[in-house]
């Protein structure tokens, strides 16, 4: 999975941005996040921060329907 900047995810249509929170959902919980070569985890600050910033950029964008 491609992590992307904000500024990246502030271009991305809403409908691609669900798209890429269904795909950080599918992260494993926690895997060893501390080593260096390790997954990317649920439980690493970095996916955290990252998927809070989705969830406040979806937060302003106009609810789509399904």
């Amino acid at each position: 999975m491609k992590i992307l900047s904000e500024q990246e995810l502030y271009k991305l249509s809403t409908k691609r941005i669900l798209a890429y929170k269904e795909k950080m959902m599918q992260v494993p919980e926690t895997s060893n996040c501390d080593e260096p070569k390790a997954r990317w985890c649920k439980s690493s600050k970095s996916w955290k921060a990252l998927y809070f910033l989705v969830k406040e950029i979806l937060a302003t964008r106009e609810h789509i329907e399904k």
